[in-house]
């Protein structure tokens, strides 16, 4: 059976608009796939990375209470006995010391000072850090106060050192038995101190 020119172009039309409904899901497929690989890789909101850590965080400065001192080997020359002060950390965490400690003869653990305190010898030092059950130290110069005229000096006995860690005011005891000038007021200095430095042997 003969068709018109007006049919044939009718089911050439139909054709096409049912070929274009056919490839419209492929379409909207393609665009899914290409949204999904625009976030490949990417974290939610709630998931974000960590902040990294500070390497330059500040270690925060040493207390007396997680210290404790002792001294060290002594060494005699020219009427002088030098021996270094120890400290070791007995913190969970490290902590650092800077500059001079304060040090004294002392009556007792608890007692008074006795005569004048140590005089700063030397520069101060960069802050020591030290980790827990690590030790830094300060040396220590005692004169022989025999050296020193008895009027002026008052020579008594003493069982040990007070000692204060740097900017620290709770202090430590040292047993450590010498022989004092109790005139606080005496010309000759009696202790010197330098400041922290890392190991025990105080330099």
């Amino acid at each position: 059976m003969s068709r018109s020119p007006m049919m044939w172009w009718l089911i050439a039309l139909t054709a096409v608009s049912v070929a274009g409904c056919g490839q419209q899901p492929a379409a909207e497929s393609r665009g899914d796939t290409a949204g999904s690989a625009s976030h490949a890789g990417s974290l939610p909101q709630d998931g974000a990375a960590p902040a990294p850590q500070n390497a330059d965080a500040v270690v925060p400065q040493c207390r007396t209470a997680d210290l404790s001192a002792a001294a060290g080997p002594a060494q005699a020359a020219a009427g002088t006995v030098a021996f270094p002060i120890v400290f070791t950390n007995n913190g969970s965490g490290p902590c650092a010391l800077a500059g001079f400690p304060g040090v004294s003869y002392a009556q007792a653990a608890d007692g008074a000072p006795v005569g004048a305190p140590a005089a700063r010898e030397g520069a101060a030092s960069d802050p020591v850090q030290i980790a827990p059950g690590a030790q830094a130290s300060a040396l220590v110069f005692a004169v022989d106060v025999h050296n020193i005229p008895a009027d002026r000096c008052r020579p008594v006995q003493v069982p040990g050192l007070r000692i204060y860690p740097p900017d620290n005011t709770e202090s430590l005891y040292v047993e450590r038995s010498a022989t004092a000038c109790d005139n606080a007021q005496v010309t000759t200095t009696q202790l010197r101190v330098r400041a922290v430095v890392a190991g025990a042997d105080g330099r």
